[in-house]
């Protein structure tokens, strides 16, 4: 099952990537537990698939351009990590960002049931003005 856990991460991203947030959290539980760094805007721990899509929809409120471009797919057992580049720049300040990052998803069942989002919140940081 890690080989659909992988395919369904890769099309959520690819759901994303297209705007299609419903798209992207389909093989997520209702009870996702998703974290990013508590500094940039709808960071620190969101508990739920609704609330997790709702602060994604959040996304153009501070950022002008934004996109997450994976590189690589590691099937990790019950996990998948994805390796690749976010670049964004800041709705008010006009400041833009580029930094490497790791998400790690938890699947059990084949829903993802936790995500970590671990990149450089400092770069963000600033050129969100957060």
């Amino acid at each position: 099952m890690a080989q659909q856990d992988v395919d369904n991460v890769k099309a959520a991203y690819e759901a994303f990537g297209r705007g299609d947030l419903e798209g992207a959290a389909t093989n997520m539980s209702e009870d996702l537990e998703w974290w990013s760094s508590e500094e940039i805007p709808e960071g620190g721990t969101i508990r739920g698939r609704d609330a997790v899509i709702q602060s994604w929809s959040r996304i153009p409120d501070h950022y002008s351009e934004f996109a997450v471009e994976p590189a690589e797919f590691v099937d990790a057992g019950d996990k998948v990590l994805v390796l690749g580049t976010q670049r964004g720049t800041g709705k008010d300040s006009g400041k833009s960002f580029e930094g490497r990052y790791a998400h790690v998803f938890w699947v059990r069942g084949g829903e993802v049931v936790r995500s970590e989002f671990h990149g450089d919140s400092a770069k963000e940081v600033q050129a969100v003005g957060a």
